[in-house]
């Protein structure tokens, strides 16, 4: 145990407690282990995002063009129009 660690004791029911136990073993690593790689993991979806309008735009559209970022005008307003 590193240094930086604190000891906490937590009361888990029982059925809870196999599970985890189960899970750990199945993955080769400690209950204490697993629980800190779930308390991260708890913590990083709660975190407040930097604000990033366009990186939350990443993965919305679904079945694009494959040259969408290349001709997004084309999509967005048409093939241009022919000058006589």
């Amino acid at each position: 145990m590193a240094t930086s660690e604190v000891r906490t004791q937590i009361y888990l029911p029982q059925r809870l407690h196999r599970e985890l136990r189960r899970a750990a073993r199945a993955r080769g690593v400690s209950m204490a282990q697993l629980l800190r790689e779930a308390a991260e993991e708890a913590l990083r979806r709660t975190r407040p995002r930097a604000s990033d309008p366009f990186g939350d735009l990443i993965g919305v559209i679904r079945d694009a063009p494959p040259d969408l970022a290349e001709h997004h005008d084309r999509y967005l307003y048409g093939a241009p129009r022919r000058r006589r």
